[in-house]
């Protein structure tokens, strides 16, 4: 991506994407954490196999590997719920190829207002959260194609052993984990340059950072909650609708570094400085009430002050 010539053209630029890349970013929340909790539901309801059967199986004559598998009816359960599986994934897909775009955008404003920032880290978060997309959708693909094969097995322990060890059930594990760790790299360094130039205020920044990790942490194993609650504040800020306003940099086109915590210390300091040094205001002089002789009537006093005149 070329650098604007100047921060009006950047600013002009981030205008016309602006509202996109808040829906996309707003896709992106509700598609990774909805597509997730849709696929646990569907896993909620497979039979878990026996643990006493399995035991059994252990102590039976002959060999291990011809006695019947208890996965026939998880794999079954999978086969009968191939759509739900597919469509599961599908939701999450999206939602990644909507964090690729609202990440991308965020990046696109750091590198205009932060030339240092790196080429690669520019295009990093798309090619990986593509990727990662595409990697988890054929996983679940993988899964039904693995559930297909014990359903129309024989059915023994011997012939499952091999099931999901070739085939696009390997490609999808064997992408998954390298794009997860350059998703992760893409979003810790957006996150850190979006804080460092203003984009993002520093909670947002480092909720970023967190979320990143989170992502190599626990794809496929908890809900994604931080990383869906830092896109939502994306959407929220790329729409203008951030309580307190758009930060500095988002207005200027250039990068607005917020202040360290002993540079608003100091500043804290100066300002209580400032009051102190200030000479305190002087009260408005009233004229005092004349004081009148004890006993006297006010209207006595009048008529004396007039003859006095």
């Amino acid at each position: 991506m070329a650098l604007p010539e100047t921060p009006k053209q950047q600013l002009d630029w981030e205008a016309r994407h602006r509202r996109r890349a808040a829906i996309a970013a707003g896709i992106a929340a509700v598609g990774i954490l909805g597509g997730q909790i849709f696929e646990q539901a569907v896993d909620a309801g497979a039979p878990a196999p026996p643990l006493l059967g399995a035991l059994e199986k252990l102590a039976a004559p002959g060999s291990i590997y011809d006695q019947p598998t208890a996965q026939v009816a998880y794999a079954r359960y999978l086969s009968d719920h191939a759509l739900e599986l597919v469509a599961s994934r599908a939701v999450t897909a999206i939602g990644f190829i909507g964090l690729a775009y609202a990440v991308t955008f965020l990046a696109a404003a750091v590198r205009a207002r932060r030339p240092e920032f790196a080429r690669w880290a520019f295009y990093l978060p798309v090619v990986s959260a593509v990727v990662f997309a595409v990697a988890w959708l054929a996983g679940g693909a993988g899964r039904v194609a693995d559930a297909n094969g014990v359903v129309d097995g024989k059915g023994t322990i011997g012939a499952v052993q091999d099931i999901g060890a070739s085939g696009i059930t390997e490609v999808s594990r064997v992408l998954l984990t390298p794009a997860a760790l350059a998703l992760t790299v893409g979003l810790v360094l957006v996150s850190l340059n979006g804080m460092r130039t203003g984009l993002l205020t520093r909670f947002m920044g480092a909720l970023g950072i967190v979320a990143g990790v989170l992502q190599v942490i626990q794809y496929g194993a908890a809900l994604p909650l931080v990383q869906t609650f830092w896109l939502a504040g994306l959407a929220v800020l790329f729409a203008g609708r951030r309580p307190g306003g758009d930060p500095p940099a988002w207005r200027t086109g250039r990068a607005e570094p917020w202040p360290s915590a002993q540079q608003a210390a100091q500043a804290r300091r100066d300002v209580q400085e400032q009051a102190q040094a200030a000479p305190p205001e002087q009260p408005q002089h009233q004229p005092q009430p004349e004081r009148l002789p004890a006993g006297a009537h006010p209207a006595t006093a009048k008529r004396k002050r007039k003859r006095r005149d």
